[in-house]
Parts: C-alpha cells; structure tokens; sequence
C-alpha cells in the first residue's frame, strides 16, 4: 500500500503544479499533424489534457503531443503510467459491479416471470438502459454506459440509425442532444441510440477510438456506415440522414 499512496501523492502533486498552467486558449498540433485551433485546457491529467471548444470536448495524450507541450504540462511519464494503472483498476471494479447488479436484476425479472416474486419497476428503470418510444418516431435507446457495445446489433434495420456518442459532463453533448431527440420523435425512417462514454479510460471509447464528444454516427437502412460528425453540426447531421434514407 506504501506505493499506491506514493503514487496517488504525485498525481496530486503533479496536478497542482498544472493548475497555473491551463491557458484560456491555444492552439496545439499533435505528432501525427493533427490540430487543435482555438481550444482551452479544461483538464490536466496526468496522462494528457483535456481540451475544449465550441464543437465539443476531447482528450489528447502526452505521447501524442510534442515534447515541449510535455515539457510545458510537467509530463511525467511514471505518474502517467501509475495514473492510468489506478484509472483501468477503477474502471474494472465499476465494470464488475455494473454486471452483477445487471445478473441480480436479470434473475428478478425471471422470477416474475415465472411467477415467484413481483418486478420492481423504480429500481429496473434507474439501472437498465434507458429506453423510451417516441410518439411518432422510432425508440430512443441508451446502450452502453462505457460497456463494450456491438452496434450493429442495436441498428434500426430499415429505418436509419442515428448514433450519439456523450457524455453528462459534456455541455456541446447537452446542446445537441434534443435535436437528435427531437429528430427521433418526429421522423418515423429515424432511430437514435446513444452511448455513454462515462470518462475517456472506459472500454467503449477504446472500442471505438473516440477521442472527442459530442460524435455522431449515421448509419443507412442496411446498417452500413454513411457518415460521422464530430461536434455540433446539426446541419451535417441532417444532410447524412437525408443520404442515408436513400441508400448512402
């Protein structure tokens, strides 16, 4: 335990001394050429910075960044590391509890079925994937909460389907998110299901390489993928769903 409390001791240590550093905005260029104009440094985390801007939020790790923004942030790569250690640790136990209680709730609903004790709704609406049914669209669907997620088993064949990558903490995600809503509700040919990210260390981001939110998938009748749109272009959005509905 000595060396867990040491290593929590220089991450604390370690995100006091960037706290002076977030800049109000900046312009970074990845290693990879990648850039990232007009953005602010919401988060400094051991293993890489947080930045935000008007199209939505992303995370950019140290080892993709050049070495004088290292230098910059006080990039360490053993804090980085024990970081990451402690944040895939916490992640595995929430990830085992979210199965049990899933297994728990998954029994109770057998034995109502089969006629040996009631269902308790309050507490299957709070921990099952939200699912509602618009009044004249398709059903909108959480389907992950940061679980591994095969999309294509949750795509709306025959219709298009709308696929939402968010999270809570995510002010574009809140921004864009009841017109996606309002889209579902109001076009019958349109499903949306959405994933929550929860943090950027969760298996689904890994899956799916996400690295910025709000991120909308566009997917056609026959589940092939027509579009992606990263940020809060509702136009974008609407022009793929137009090309989906006839064929991509």
């Amino acid at each position: 335990m000595p060396f867990r409390s040491e290593s929590k001791m220089k991450i604390l240590t370690f995100l006091i001394l960037c706290f002076a550093s977030v800049a109000l905005a900046e312009d970074f260029k990845a290693i990879d050429g990648k850039e990232y104009k007009s953005v602010k440094v919401s988060r400094v985390e051991p293993d890489g910075i947080v930045l935000k801007s008007k199209s939505g939020i992303a995370k950019v790790y140290f080892t993709e960044l050049p070495k004088e923004v290292q230098e910059h942030f006080h990039y360490d790569a053993t804090n980085a590391a024990a970081y990451s250690t402690e944040q895939a640790a916490s992640q595995v136990a929430f990830q085992t509890q979210q199965t049990e209680l899933q297994r728990k709730l998954a029994e109770e609903k057998n034995r109502y079925w089969i006629g040996q004790a009631p269902a308790k709704n309050q507490q299957d609406k709070a921990a099952a994937p939200t699912a509602v049914v618009a009044s004249r669209g398709q059903e909108v669907e959480v389907i992950s909460h940061g679980a591994a997620v095969d999309i294509t088993k949750h795509l709306a064949l025959g219709s298009v389907t709308v696929v939402d990558f968010y999270a809570d903490w995510c002010g574009p995600c809140k921004q864009l998110s009841p017109s996606l809503e309002q889209m579902a509700r109001t076009d019958p040919e349109v499903a949306l299901r959405k994933i929550d990210i929860v943090n950027w260390k969760t298996p689904v981001v890994r899956q799916y390489n996400i690295h910025s939110v709000p991120q909308v998938n566009i997917y056609n009748r026959t589940g092939r993928l027509i579009g992606t749109v990263v940020g809060t272009d509702v136009g974008d959005i609407k022009r793929y769903v137009a090309q989906a509905k006839t064929g991509g």
